[in-house]
């Protein structure tokens, strides 16, 4: 005997069926739409550059070892520290038993490299650790920064121009100058995504995009983040923290107001202690390169600059080298190099210095932009020793904008004026805007973009007192990145205001008359007794 439906079930039924076209219409439009398109395309080009042969990363220079070894990881040993900075290495060690090194450090990298060694562990458990989970690690929350970003981007715009601006984006920081530093433990992996996410989030809250509260968490967690990261970030959580606190006019919601002023001030009070605690990494390298390849080389009377930080004048023999050619090894290890030169010299005293003599910092700013504008260090390789690269060899593949910056753009601060002359012009209409009108969300552009400023030009700043000309690894990195995110930006509003120029032309009009004034050609040389 056939058994009839049950009238419920049916009712069931009948609702899931209608239902489904309209949840294959919503995925289509979701993963069609610029934002998500554009982090699908790059996903695929961060598959292809590092994790399939060759695989794509950095050499390694030394600079990370205490990083490394918080982490219970180790160097396997197998290069040679030149051929470390030559060449990439993919596998590391895993300590198998307790470890007792003085010289491990902890900072806000460490939880993200314990993340990819717990992955390792549970996949593979050979005792080695692939730098490809890292990357991996890295790379999700690099993705989600550049959603965020191509959202800001979009917003208000037309589909078709919105596809062109995330096209240019992907071409921008898609680009395997910046992401095959994602395949390394240099610090440069997490800023990438954190200094992206600082100002995206504050520009998507003033266009009320996404939730308050998300946005409002990333902000604050990326910059405590970014201020553990090393010490020399540390001071820049006072900023933020401030700039937090602030936030909370944007929304009167009791408790989102409460999570400003605690989030703001939790940032500065560990930006305070970051700076205090954690090592400051400077060392009587950057000492030297700060006096030798910065303040010396610049100075007209590198004797008298001398003399102004209580140093033997007779040092000025050293003005333009690098702490490696100058001296042998032993005489500037001495006892007597420390106390006559290395001792005397602090960032505080090099700061002081440079704003006294603003013409030297003028010179030093437009070198340190003409080498911020090459993200590729030289002499980092690209590619694992056993693929049969030259020693130093880096990929091209995907790298045609740090190829136009590096060789194109003007590399001089006069360029930057006028550059942050074009921002300010642009956006400052909206902070005004928003002033008079008691709209705080219509300051957020504007904000988001001088935080990206901030960061940048204080990193640049630092990256002078600290190391001369001679780093080009580390601040310099968080400044092409700023100068990149804040041009992007501007370069998606001069699209948009294209794209609303051309809607307002009759097209049809212009092709009629186009005709039209092709007709009366043709009768005119008709009656002049030419035929087409």
């Amino acid at each position: 005997m056939k058994k009839e439906p049950d009238v419920n079930t049916l009712h069931l039924e009948e609702p899931l069926k209608q239902n489904t076209p309209k949840i294959r219409v919503g995925l289509f439009k979701y993963f069609t739409k610029p934002s998500t398109l554009g982090v699908l395309v790059l996903c695929g080009l961060l598959f292809v550059v590092l994790f399939l042969p060759p695989v794509i990363g950095m050499g390694d220079d030394g600079s990370t070892a205490a990083i490394i070894t918080g982490s219970d990881l180790y160097n396997l040993g197998k290069l040679t520290p030149k051929e470390a900075m030559a060449y990439f290495q993919k596998n590391w060690g895993i300590m198998e038993y307790y470890n007792d090194s003085d010289n491990g450090q902890i900072t806000s990298q460490t939880p993200f490299l314990n993340a990819a060694r717990n992955l390792d562990r549970a996949y593979t458990w050979d005792g080695l650790f692939d730098m490809r989970f890292y990357g991996a690690v890295i790379a999700i929350f690099y993705l989600i920064a550049m959603y965020f970003l191509f959202e800001t981007v979009t917003y208000g715009k037309r589909a078709r121009w919105s596809y062109v601006i995330v096209g240019l984006g992907v071409i921008i920081f898609g680009d395997t100058a910046y992401t095959a530093w994602i395949n390394s433990f240099y610090p440069q992996a997490l800023s990438f995504f954190l200094v992206m996410i600082l100002g995206t989030s504050l520009i998507l809250m003033g266009q009320e995009k996404l939730n308050d509260y998300l946005l409002i968490g990333c902000f604050f967690l990326s910059g405590l983040l970014l201020c553990l990261l090393n010490q020399q970030y540390a001071l820049l959580g006072l900023f933020l923290g401030i700039l937090g606190i602030s936030l909370k006019y944007v929304s009167a919601d009791k408790y989102y107001i409460r999570i400003c002023v605690v989030g703001g001030s939790l940032l500065m009070l560990c930006s305070l202690t970051a700076f205090f605690v954690m090592p400051n990494g400077l060392t009587n390298l950057s000492a030297y390169h700060s006096m030798t390849r910065g303040v010396l080389m610049t100075a007209e009377n590198p004797e008298q600059a001398l003399k102004e930080f209580s140093i033997n004048p007779q040092y000025a023999v050293l003005t333009g080298t690098s702490y490696y050619q100058a001296i042998a090894p032993e005489t500037m290890d001495s006892q007597e190099m420390e106390s006559a030169f290395f001792s005397k010299v602090n960032p505080t005293g090099v700061a002081i210095y440079y704003l006294a003599n603003p013409g030297q910092l003028y010179e030093m700013l437009n070198r340190s932009v003409d080498s911020s504008f090459n993200i590729r260090p030289a002499w980092l390789g690209n590619y694992e020793i056993t693929q049969g690269y030259a020693p130093g060899a880096q990929t091209s593949f995907f790298t045609l904008w740090s190829f136009l910056k590096a060789n194109y753009l003007p590399g001089n601060f006069g360029f930057i004026i006028i550059w942050m002359g074009v921002i300010i012009g642009v956006y400052v209409r909206f902070f005004r805007k928003g002033i008079i009108e008691k709209n705080e969300r219509n300051t957020l552009r504007f904000v988001g973009l001088m935080t990206w400023l901030f960061i940048g030009l204080w990193e640049l700043y630092v990256a002078i007192i600290t190391s001369g000309d001679a780093d080009t690894l580390g601040h310099l990195f968080i400044f092409s990145l700023t100068f990149d995110l804040i041009s992007f930006i501007i370069l998606g509003k001069f699209i948009h205001w294209i794209e609303k120029q051309l809607r307002k032309v009759d097209w049809e009009a212009r092709k009629q008359a186009f005709l039209n004034r092709n007709k009366n050609k043709q009768k005119q040389r008709e009656q002049r007794g030419y035929r087409l």
